[in-house]
């Protein structure tokens, strides 16, 4: 695979979990209108409502830094790390997300993304090592 077609498949990737994170922030709201949280406290609805809003920006936030920092890091190497801290918070995301919620199919569809744009991070770092 080329640069320019794996930085596409980055790219892509990176912004449909970019989505997926609008979606979260979406989903929160649901329960909230339908008054689906009224058995907990007032205080447990709002932590709740917190942590979920939480991960739905984090999901937004790491997954435009991919697509927007995935050409740079190869120009700047001191990038390196802080691109590598990005992919391990979306990767423990991704997996507590089944963790937590294993009937929800979007917590799968973010591990099978994360995943993939995991597979192709190590398929980069593989091939610019071998040249």
């Amino acid at each position: 695979m080329n640069a320019t077609r794996q930085g596409i498949y980055v790219r892509m990737i990176a912004m449909a979990i970019a989505i997926m994170g609008f979606i979260h922030i979406a989903a929160t709201f649901t329960p909230l209108i339908n008054g689906g949280l009224e058995v907990l406290s007032v205080a447990k609805q709002q932590a709740m409502t917190y942590m979920s809003l939480m991960c739905g920006m984090l999901l937004i936030v790491c997954g435009l830094l991919v697509a927007m920092l995935h050409n740079k890091v190869k120009e700047h190497p001191f990038l390196h790390r802080p691109y590598m801290l990005i992919y391990g918070a979306l990767s423990i995301d991704g997996i507590l997300a089944v963790a937590f919620m294993p009937h929800n199919p979007f917590a799968w569809m973010v591990l099978i993304l994360v995943g993939g744009l995991d597979i192709l991070v190590t398929y980069s770092i593989y091939a610019l090592s071998n040249h």
